[in-house]
């Protein structure tokens, strides 16, 4: 696909997917599958009770694992691809999130379901490529404070593995300010009593009657292991499949631009099992609506669809290739400005570092300029 053409019109794509089922729910084995992870995770627990210490360092990864699927889950049920019924989909939502994770759906679905979805890899808007105290672009370092800038300059090469043990931590923070919050802004209501209801079960049942009954070391060891882990594996479902990818300072507005800024990742279909279908993130973000179940045909259908119009921007990369490259980016992001959209959309930028740096006499500027004439902009196209 040529820069002056335009953007192909999804509803041929669409109909394809339509008539191989993907859109159809699976719930019956999604219900199965949750009920299993929720199960492990139960035994590791008891387990841990049971047998100790030393049981713990083996059943604690373990749990960490399975929990993180059960939170992608959650996932599933906010985009509402679990169920076809909103309130079964609702349900676990809020299992998944509040009750088991801690998390505010509320909070997660401003900031994941509309922030990132509708701007992924938009600076200043998508808030999953700037996880505190990180940045992804120079823009997001000179916006953040003195202590931040510091910290990313000489620190952010090496600490964002070790600091990904904070990741949910970090977002229960933000839940929790989220939901204090809210009132403020829409008063009391039903959602946020029972936000607020699943929250206190969470930490009932984590921490003060494990506290109780064995102690508040014991019951604090497990708690923060457990979620440590599970920060660090969220990490690693979400990281490579976006960093590393272009930033952009201004949105793409049309479908080509959730192709451009995310990627696919490869692996065995035993590590698949896991990510709750978050390794086909391409047709994810095109189409959330699509059960997880359903993703591996939809990938095949897209990617030959592509393929048909001349879209050279469909990646699918082996996942430690895809990880290793986000890890790199992460190194050094902060030094990086966001590139224009056109850049990207004409194939000059194809990685988030891979910037086209302008000449001394402003040469680098004026090329885009002049390509971009006979560009049609991403923000005048109607799909």
């Amino acid at each position: 696909m040529t820069a002056a053409t335009k953007v192909p019109e999804l509803g041929s794509l669409r109909a394809e997917l339509k008539a191989a089922g993907v859109f159809e729910h699976r719930e019956l084995r999604s219900w199965l599958k949750f009920a299993f992870l929720v199960a492990v995770v139960a035994a590791c627990l008891t387990g841990i009770a049971v047998w100790g210490f030393y049981a713990s360092l083996v059943l604690i990864p373990i749990t960490a694992v399975f929990g993180t699927a059960i939170a992608m889950t959650g996932h599933e049920g906010s985009h509402r691809s679990f169920s076809s019924s909103p309130t079964r989909n609702n349900l676990v939502n809020y299992i998944a999130f509040p009750l088991f994770s801690g998390l505010s759906t509320m909070y997660w679905r401003e900031k994941h379901d509309r922030l990132h979805h509708g701007h992924p890899n938009v600076e200043g808007k998508d808030p999953d490529i700037r996880p505190w105290p990180f940045a992804s672009s120079r823009g997001d370092h000179d916006r953040a404070s003195g202590s931040n800038r510091w910290f990313q300059r000489n620190m952010q090469s090496w600490a964002f593995w070790p600091m990904s043990t904070l990741m949910a931590l970090g977002m229960r923070r933000s839940s929790l300010l989220h939901l204090k919050n809210y009132p403020k802004q829409r008063g009391f209501d039903r959602t946020w009593a029972i936000e607020v209801a699943c929250l206190t079960v969470h930490y009932t049942m984590w921490l003060v009657v494990p506290s109780l009954i064995w102690g508040p070391l014991a019951a604090f060891y497990v708690y923060c292991a457990v979620w440590a882990l599970i920060g660090t594996f969220l990490a690693l479902v979400f990281l490579p499949a976006h960093a590393g990818l272009p930033i952009v300072h201004s949105q793409n507005h049309d479908w080509l631009h959730q192709i451009e800024t995310t990627r696919n990742l490869e692996m065995p279909k035993v590590v698949s099992f896991f990510f709750i279908g978050l390794d086909y993130q391409v047709e994810h973000h095109m189409f959330p609506k699509i059960p997880h179940a359903n993703l591996p045909l939809a990938a095949r259908i897209t990617k030959a669809w592509c393929e048909k119009q001349g879209i050279t921007s469909y990646r699918s990369e082996p996942y430690l290739m895809a990880l290793a490259d986000a890890a790199s980016f992460m190194t050094d992001a902060w030094r990086h400005p966001a590139v224009d959209p056109i850049e990207v959309r004409l194939g000059i930028v194809g990685a988030g570092h891979n910037v086209l740096p302008p000449s001394a006499d402003g040469e680098g500027e004026g090329l885009v300029d002049r390509l971009s004439e006979s560009f049609v902009r991403p923000d005048s196209i109607s799909v």
